[in-house]
């Protein structure tokens, strides 16, 4: 009887038609499962902020029903991407880490001295080893703040006229809180020194600023006129968190036209001088 030759193994063929279709099937799937990653960062990014405005509402139960204010102690001009980290009397109440601090413990207790944040001043999108490194080199070091991956817009009402657009006071918080005024947000600034965006949610990924020294390099920098910010999420008065869409159509503000207003639909505006917010 004669004996059949068996296979033992594929040919060069078969594998690279395997490899083939495995690489198509990667290829198809790979965009699915990076909208369902970003999906689920930008449900944990609303937990957060969420979790920031219950800790202002704890502290503002604590001290009287007085709320902070939004940042102005670089060179007199609003910020509300900075968090003061200078001890700062309850009777003045500008938004500082050390007031919020026990409410949200974002911050290391040795913070001022070695720069240890933790991932509620971040956004999941963002790369939390760069923004700690930036923190620890950039804001504590030179500066009295630190610059975190959300905006505080409390106390509006406190803010020279000329460092607002004309709908700022009525679509941000002032005195007291209310369900449909915005008291904080994820990051949406246009940086004044390099005119690169800061955002947490971008058609590329996340961005900071270009040029930032201290050995600091970021890739990510997306600058004016070509940012591709995808939205963000914003906190309300009532402790409410919504995300709002920004049509990378239509763009954002570029560097010559920063203070633009309604930019991204009726409740859209800036507030600040040199760097700016939008809300």
């Amino acid at each position: 009887m004669k004996k059949h030759n068996q296979k033992t193994g594929f040919t060069l063929i078969e594998l690279l038609v395997v490899i083939s279709i495995i690489a198509l099937l990667v290829a198809i799937l790979m965009p699915a499962l990076s909208k369902a990653r970003e999906s689920a960062r930008r449900i944990k990014c609303e937990v957060q902020l969420s979790n920031w405005g219950k800790a202002i509402f704890m502290y503002q139960g604590d001290n009287d029903d007085k709320l902070m204010k939004t940042v102005t102690r670089w060179g007199g001009r609003a910020y509300p991407h900075y968090i003061s980290s200078v001890p700062i009397p309850n009777s003045d109440g500008e938004w500082n880490l050390h007031g919020i601090n026990p409410y949200i413990e974002a911050f290391g207790q040795d913070y001022t001295r070695d720069g240890k944040v933790n991932e509620m001043v971040t956004c999941p999108s963002c790369s939390p080893e760069y923004m700690e490194t930036w923190v620890k080199k950039i804001n504590f070091p030179f500066h009295n703040f630190a610059e975190i991956a959300y905006s505080y817009f409390g106390r509006i009402d406190l803010i020279p006229d000329n460092q607002l657009s004309a709908n700022a006071r009525h679509h941000l918080t002032g005195n007291m809180l209310t369900q449909q005024k915005l008291l904080m947000a994820e990051i949406l600034n246009l940086d004044g020194s390099d005119s690169a965006y800061r955002y947490n949610h971008g058609k590329n990924g996340w961005s900071w600023n270009e040029r930032v020294g201290i050995g600091l390099t970021n890739r990510n920098a997306a600058l004016s006129p070509n940012p591709q910010a995808t939205g963000r999420s914003r906190l309300f008065g009532d402790g409410r968190v919504e995300w709002k869409n920004i049509n990378i159509q239509e763009n954002l503000p570029t560097a010559a036209d920063r203070y633009e207003d309604l930019w991204d639909g009726p409740d859209s505006g800036w507030i600040g001088q040199g760097d700016v917010d939008y809300f």
